[in-house]
């Protein structure tokens, strides 16, 4: 063989092994790879922060989901380059990187995994086998090969993730506050009753509101802002007094909803507190809908419940409106009810930083420049959605570590104040919130605090306050809102009537109203705004028990309908009944204005006595005999009619005045007459008798 020859059949030879090389790093294509025949599923990477020198351990398990064996399955870790901005770090979950610029080695997994079993994997590298020596977060890919039966060998599967990596500690940690809410949805009507029993469920062991506390307190030393609806605890200490459902049950929860106030209360006392306004009542809804006192009412009553209920005040001035979002309107709302801080959505700013600011901020708008508190919209994500994350909730932990190394990476000598806010509704579980808790204690270059800890006194200029256009078609539902406004009128035309004049007075006036107005606020709640249909049945529920409450006094008519008469001058005896517990104020009208001959006085404000009978007079005046068609209603002192006018029939046998008068002068002149007549007889004596007058007599035949 010549030269040329050999040197040709050497280069052949190095092409060939390049290419082998190639295939072995570079990932197959997709037409190649099956990276559905297995899936992969990672229960730990630790540790949490890497850094120079320490081991990378990574447990899971591998699921053979063919229906083939695989045969000569192995496993190892890869990474790509490393990424330094929050911008890239993003645009990976969107196309991840191929993870090709290091690698560990691969190691066997299994010998062979039948169709549908699965094997266990615990992989362990180093920083330095890695090649990770900048400050970042890197993709990490988890790479598995294997020979499906009757196949060639192949990526039979992969898992991509990221790693974050300190080459040196930062020099200043960051700071992460979390709202911790403790929402739920209304339980109970006006009368008490619970609807259903599912808030006995959610506070037992196992429910999403028990869950939420056991998180909390596993982490004793995390410290958490509890953003707790003040409806929740009303609720829970009317379960622990004892209850019934709507369908007559005796309700079974009464203790769980004891201990769960007991422990929540534990937890008050060593966390910050921020009350909602009552029910969550949906600020924004209300003031577009015209009903910001009922707004107003709910902020107060919220702050007010809280504290009593917990036995602490909650942070002053902080409110946490729907989403996160804010109108200018229900900006001017909340401000009224004293209302200075506000926890945002970077949705709720036109402002764009280049790099993350921190949390506390001042924001513009019409009435001038706002305090605000905003959350980060990429660890609110990652924490929203941790439970369904494609790869796994260990994987949503190492997402949001993940981020929290980029903002410090940003700027590691200066330190970030971040806060997170999770859904109102939110039911973490076990298998994310405590790691992702854990963190910010246990990493150096990490710090935990709460609202209250956050230092106001370096606010980041963030821009102007917008309402996104989504956002109002998100809001509760216009109609619902509509029959809660006519509902909030007759509740409070109903409070017109009430006399109150003790303290005693005060407390069964409370027990009328309070059931009344819960009923308003618990129809505003945010838990409606993805249900019109059920937001409209309880708003009309809430129309219907003030319509009881008015429907208890009431004017009594004869059974015939049918009022009589005696004199001109007399009266129309009403009976109107009071049912209720309290003294009540009222007007009654007879409207006899489209009716000839019959006429009625004014009567003025009658007070009657609770749980009685009264009789009112009424003065009428009748002109003529006859049946007159009447109409009469009692009234509130603001003007609202107490049940429907009743039509009514006076009937009258009597004369009135001018009748009576003419009578009488017909009378006269017949006796005048008759007198006249009389008069002349006897002065004249009887008239001679006048002989009659004969007929000429006819003679026949002329």
């Amino acid at each position: 063989m010549s030269g040329r020859t050999r040197r040709a059949g050497h280069l052949l030879l190095v092409a060939a092994a390049l290419a082998v090389a190639v295939l072995a790093v570079v990932p197959a294509s997709p037409a190649a790879a099956a990276t559905d025949t297995v899936t992969i599923t990672v229960t730990s990477l630790d540790p949490v922060t890497v850094t120079p020198g320490a081991p990378i351990i990574v447990t899971g398990t591998v699921i053979n989901v063919t229906d083939v064996t695989i045969r000569g399955l192995v496993i190892r870790l890869q990474r790509g380059s490393v990424l330094t901005s929050r911008d890239a770090l993003a645009d990976n979950d969107d196309d991840a990187s191929p993870a090709v610029d290091g690698f560990a080695p691969f190691v066997d997994l299994a010998d062979a995994v039948d169709a549908g079993d699965s094997v266990a994997f615990s992989y362990a590298t180093t920083a330095e086998e890695l090649g990770l020596s900048e400050s970042g977060v890197y993709p990490l890919l988890v790479n598995v090969n294997g020979t499906p039966d009757g196949d060639v060998e192949q990526r039979v599967g992969e898992l991509h993730t990221v790693l974050p990596f300190f080459a040196t500690p930062p020099a200043a940690p960051t700071s992460v506050a979390w709202l911790w809410p403790l929402v739920d949805r209304p339980h109970r009507g006006a009368d008490g009753l619970f609807l259903d029993d599912q808030l006995a469920d959610s506070v037992a062991g196992g429910g999403r509101l028990e869950r939420l506390l056991s998180l909390a307190e596993a982490r004793p030393d995390a410290r958490l802002t509890l953003a707790v609806d003040p409806l929740l605890l009303d609720d829970l200490q009317a379960m622990v007094v004892g209850y019934r459902t709507v369908t007559g049950v005796v309700g079974g929860g009464g203790a769980a909803a004891g201990a769960w106030l007991e422990r929540l209360t534990a937890l008050a006392a060593r966390h910050s507190l921020l009350a909602l306004p009552y029910a969550d009542a949906d600020v924004v809804s209300l003031t577009r809908a015209g009903l910001t006192a009922p707004a107003d009412a709910a902020i107060e009553r919220g702050r007010a419940v809280v504290a009593d209920a917990l036995g602490r005040e909650p942070e002053p001035n902080l409110a946490w409106p729907i989403d996160g979002l804010l109108t200018e309107a229900a900006l001017g709302t909340f401000d009224e009810a004293g209302e200075t801080t506000y926890v945002l959505s970077p949705a709720a700013v036109d402002g764009t930083p280049r790099r993350t600011p921190s949390a506390v901020s001042t924001i513009r708008s019409s009435a001038g420049e706002v305090n605000a508190l905003v959350s980060d919209s990429a660890l609110d994500r990652i924490v929203a959605a941790a439970d369904s994350w494609p790869t796994g909730p260990r994987l949503a932990v190492q997402r949001y570590l993940a981020e929290l190394a980029m903002i410090t990476a940003e700027s590691p000598s200066v330190g970030k104040e971040l806060l997170v806010v999770p859904p109102r509704r939110f039911d973490p579980r076990a298998t994310y919130a405590p790691p992702m808790l854990a963190a910010t204690e246990s990493e150096a270059w990490l710090a935990s605090t709460d609202v209250a800890g956050l230092d106001r006194t370096r606010p980041v200029a963030r821009g102007t306050l917008i309402y996104p256009d989504a956002a109002s078609r998100l809001e509760l539902d216009a109609a619902g809102l509509s029959t809660l406004r006519s509902t909030v009128r007759a509740i409070s035309d109903f409070e017109s009537m009430l006399v109150v004049d003790t303290d005693e007075d005060q407390q069964t006036a409370r027990r009328l109203t309070d059931p009344l107005q819960r009923m308003v606020f618990s129809g505003a709640s945010s838990a409606w705004r993805a249900d019109a249909a059920g937001l409209r049945r309880w708003a009309a529920d809430a129309d219907d028990a003030v319509q009881i409450q008015r429907r208890q006094v009431f004017l009594i008519v004869p059974s015939d309908g049918t009022y009589s008469l005696a004199s001109a001058r007399a009266s129309l005896v009403f009976t109107v009944e009071n049912q209720l517990p309290l003294p009540v104020q009222v007007r009654i009208s007879v409207d006899a204005s489209l009716v000839a001959g019959l006429s009625t006085g004014e009567v003025g404000a009658q007070v009657l006595a609770p749980v009685s009978r009264t009789l009112i007079e009424v003065p009428a005046t009748v002109e003529r005999p006859g049946e007159f068609r009447v109409t009469s209603a009692i009234f509130t002192p603001a003007g609202g009619t107490l049940g429907e006018p009743v039509r009514l029939t006076v009937r009258s046998t009597v004369y009135g005045g001018v009748a009576l008068m003419i009578t009488i002068a017909a009378g006269g002149l017949l006796v005048l007459l008759i007198g006249r007549r009389a008069f002349r007889r006897i002065r004249y004596g009887r008239p001679p008798e006048t002989p009659p007058v004969m007929a000429p007599p006819v003679e026949v035949g002329q």
